[in-house]
């Protein structure tokens, strides 16, 4: 007797009806990718980790899924692949869309002013308007070292081999630090030319900070791609790693924020 309209079927058995369940087989995995429930997408990518190809090409499609959340199990999953094939998909997606608050760091005294990240995405370095430069090891969620920059600091930037980190100041000097120590140094030649504004560009985005909020377009577009929300004052400074893979942000609520896919 052949199936009804919404019986289930196993999918070696026979052809699923219109509107029926398939269970199990690489039929039953595809006839769940395309549930209106989200839900149901997530199981079919979740099982289909055993299908090889098949299971690529399903994650490559989830990446363009209505649904945020599918889009972001595709894209965690897809970090783990190897090939070509998935590599191209994860360098034509914006992952921005899919970031979250991460960790909340306390401990400044008064409104930021100035934020960095180390090239490892491991230490953060941040400044305040009361002169303080803290050195966070946000992996731990703790502070490292504070120090005292003497002046209102306007722009951090990190040595590319992440050992040292250099400042300068509303009194127009550069002054550099050990990353690791917090001992004074010479700043190195350039520093001043390499550091930057607050609002950071990549080769596709812009971020930028809009009151409490901040904004994240893409350049060939001018399209808002995302906005991510948290802070309870005027954002005030933005890094983003050089893997685009973080974001930090400092604000007038005297928190440094950091964004990413969790």
């Amino acid at each position: 007797m052949p199936p009804k309209e919404y019986d289930a079927v196993l999918s070696h058995t026979s052809p699923a009806p219109v509107g029926g369940l398939v269970l199990g087989g690489l039929d039953g995995v595809k006839q769940r990718f395309r549930s209106p429930i989200a839900a149901q997408r997530i199981t079919a990518l979740l099982e289909a980790r055993k299908y090889g190809q098949a299971e690529l090409d399903l994650l490559i499609a989830a990446l363009q899924d209505e649904s945020i959340q599918v889009q972001k199990v595709a894209y965690l999953r897809l970090q783990d692949r190897k090939s070509a094939k998935a590599k191209r998909a994860l360098q034509a997606y914006d992952p921005y869309v899919l970031f979250e608050c991460l960790a909340t760091l306390h401990g400044h005294q008064s409104g930021l002013t100035a934020v960095a990240i180390s090239p490892d995405g491991r230490s953060l370095i941040s400044s305040s308007r009361d002169h303080a430069i803290k050195v966070w090891d946000w992996w731990a969620q703790e502070e490292v070292f504070t120090l005292n920059a003497h002046s209102f600091v306007y722009a951090i930037t990190v040595s590319p081999d992440g050992e040292t980190f250099a400042v300068r100041s509303r009194d127009q000097m550069v002054r550099a630090w050990s990353l690791r120590t917090g001992q004074q140094i010479r700043p190195e030649k350039g520093s001043l030319r390499a550091i930057a504004s607050v609002t950071l560009t990549s080769d596709r985005h812009l971020i930028s900070s809009s009151q409490k909020v901040i904004k994240i377009w893409h350049l060939g577009t001018g399209r808002e791609l995302c906005s991510l929300q948290g802070h309870t004052s005027l954002v005030t400074a933005v890094a983003v790693s050089a893997d685009k893979q973080m974001i930090v942000s400092g604000s007038e609520d005297r928190t440094v924020r950091v964004w990413g896919v969790a």
